[in-house]
């Protein structure tokens, strides 16, 4: 099986969402930002069953801009101290 759809997220972004059942029964998913390159893939080893798109979806949810949710805010690392 293979799906493909868009939504729109918190911030305004259409973000485009593929599904698609890879061998061995295994799932590939992806995201990507309308008019950017950089695409976020998944790789299940073992997929709810049965599919939903809001599953999928919820793959991409925290830790990125991708998703539906706004992205967790991340605090630069400190400075690396000078060695004597």
């Amino acid at each position: 099986m293979k799906d493909e759809w868009t939504r729109v997220n918190r911030a305004g972004q259409l973000v485009k969402f593929t599904y698609d059942d890879l061998p061995h029964g295994k799932a590939f998913l992806t995201a990507q930002i309308a008019g950017n390159e950089v695409v976020c893939s998944v790789i299940l080893p073992t997929p709810e069953l049965p599919f939903s798109r809001e599953g999928v979806e919820s793959h991409f949810e925290h830790g990125t801009d991708l998703g539906l949710m706004p992205a967790y805010k991340v605090d630069p690392l400190p400075p690396k101290p000078d060695k004597p």
